[in-house]
C-alpha cells in the first residue's frame, strides 16, 4: 500500500488493501471500488471472455463492444437475502430483488463456509463431461421444448442455473436420444434427483408454510425442475409420447409431490397475474420484465396441462384413482395468454431484435379481460376436468 505522501493531492482517498494503488479524488469513489476487494462479486460478459466488477461497467462494455442495450446478468456470488430465499441474484448493490423488499443487501465472503441454498438441492448423480451435459441440454431444447415451452432458451445459461433444474433437463434429454445406455444413465440421475426433491421438501413446498403469501420469493427455477421431473416419470411409467395427447397414470408417490407443487403455486399467488406484475416493479429492463412474466405464464399452463392429463393410482382414501385435474380448475388461470412466440423461441441476435419491437409490459394494466379464466369452461371439457 502507498503511503500518503506519494499520494497526488488531487486523489486523497487511497484503497486501503494491500497490493493495490488505487486512490480517488472523492471518498464515495474509493467506497465503490473497495466493493470489488470485499464482496468478490464478478460480472462475466456473455459475449466475451472479460468480467467486470461493476454491472453498469458491464453494460458500457456490451453496448461499446457487442452493440447489446442490456447485457443478460446473473451475479456468480448471490448476495445473502438471495441466498436464504432461493433466489436468482441478479447482481449489483443492492440487487434487484433487495430492492424490491426494501431490505439490506449484503454479499458474503466466498472463503466462509457455504450455506444450504437452492443450488445445493440436486445430490451429485452420474458425472458427466460439460460437453456431453451440454450436449444433451441441446436434446431437451430439440425434442422437448416444442412440447413444455416453459424455460426460456434464449436466455438459459447452463453455467448459472441451478443444478437441479439442469440435471432435469438433462435426464429428459438423456431420454429422447434412444440410447440405451443413456436411458440407463436418465434413470439413475432421475431417482438421485427424486430423493433430493424429497429430502429438500422443506425448502421448496409452501403449500403448509403458515407465512407463505404472494409477497414470498417464487422458487421459479426449482419449480420447473419439479414439473419436469413429474413428466419424465409419467413418460417413464407409462411409455407415453412427450405429446401426453391421451390421459395418463401416475403412482400416489408423483401424485403427492405434484400436489404440493400445486398447493405451493396457490398458497404463493402464482396464478394471479397482478401477482406477477407486482414482482417487477421498479426494474426498468423491459425485456428481462417479458421474459420472467412469460416463464411464470408458460409454467402455470404445462402445469394445468400435467394436472388434465393425470390420474393417480391409488390416491383415494379407498385406493381408488383420483383426476389431478380436480386440483387446478382452469378458473385459476387468471391471466393473459402468453404473447410474441417468435420472440420467445428466438435465439440469435438477429433473432432478437427482429421481435422485440412491442415487448413493453405495462405493469399497472392487469388486462383482465383477457384472462385465461374467461374460458375455463371450455377448457375444463377439454381436459376433462
Amino acid at each position: 500500500m502507498r503511503s500518503t505522501a506519494d499520494a497526488s493531492p488531487l486523489n486523497a482517498f487511497e484503497c486501503s488493501f494491500t497490493g493495490c494503488n488505487a486512490s480517488y479524488q472523492r471518498k464515495e469513489h474509493l467506497r465503490r471500488h473497495q466493493l470489488k476487494h470485499s464482496q468478490h462479486q464478478a460480472f462475466p460478459c456473455s459475449n466475451c471472455d472479460r468480467e467486470f466488477a461493476r454491472s453498469d461497467t458491464l453494460r458500457r462494455h456490451v453496448w461499446q463492444h457487442h452493440k447489446i442495450k442490456e447485457p443478460s446478468v446473473r451475479a456468480r456470488q448471490a448476495c445473502q437475502g438471495c441466498r436464504a430465499t432461493k433466489a436468482r441474484c441478479q447482481g449489483g448493490l443492492p440487487c434487484t430483488e433487495c430492492s424490491r423488499r426494501s431490505i439490506k443487501c449484503v454479499f458474503k465472503d466466498q472463503n466462509e463456509e457455504n450455506e444450504p441454498n437452492e443450488e445445493a438441492c440436486a445430490p451429485p448423480g452420474p458425472e458427466l463431461l460439460s460437453e456431453k451435459r451440454d450436449h444433451y441440454i441441446q436434446l431437451f431444447f430439440d425434442n422437448c421444448h416444442s412440447r413444455w415451452p416453459f424455460i426460456h432458451k434464449g436466455t438459459f445459461d447452463v453455467r448459472h442455473e441451478t443444478p437441479l433444474l439442469v440435471q432435469s433437463m438433462v435426464v429428459l434429454g438423456l431420454w429422447t436420444s434412444g440410447e440405451e445406455t443413456a436411458r440407463k444413465a436418465a434413470v439413475d440421475i432421475h431417482n438421485n434427483l427424486d430423493a433430493a426433491i424429497r429430502q429438500q421438501k422443506d425448502k421448496w413446498d409452501a403449500s403448509e408454510a403458515e407465512e407463505a403469501c404472494s409477497d414470498c420469493h417464487w422458487p421459479i427455477p426449482t419449480y420447473q425442475a419439479i414439473l419436469l421431473h413429474i413428466i419424465f416419470s409419467i413418460l417413464h411409467t407409462n411409455g407415453g409420447s412427450l405429446d401426453m395427447d391421451l390421459r395418463f397414470t401416475a403412482p400416489s408417490s408423483k401424485f403427492k409431490m405434484l400436489l404440493s407443487l400445486v398447493r405451493s403455486c396457490q398458497r404463493l399467488g402464482m396464478f394471479y397475474y397482478p401477482n406477477m406484475l407486482s414482482r417487477y416493479r421498479g426494474v426498468n429492463v423491459s425485456e428481462f420484465i417479458w421474459v420472467s412474466i412469460e416463464e411464470i405464464k408458460r409454467f402455470n399452463l404445462a402445469l394445468f396441462k400435467v394436472c388434465g392429463k393425470l390420474t393417480a393410482t391409488g390416491a383415494g382414501e379407498g385406493g381408488e384413482g383420483i383426476d389431478a385435474g380436480s386440483l387446478f380448475p382452469a378458473e385459476e388461470l387468471q391471466f393473459p395468454m402468453p404473447t410474441n412466440c417468435f420472440l420467445w423461441h428466438a435465439v440469435t441476435e438477429d433473432q432478437w431484435t427482429s421481435n422485440v419491437e412491442g415487448i413493453l409490459v405495462d405493469l399497472d394494466d392487469w388486462s383482465q379481460d383477457t384472462w385465461i379464466s374467461n374460458s375455463a369452461g371450455l377448457l375444463n371439457f377439454l381436459f376433462g376436468c
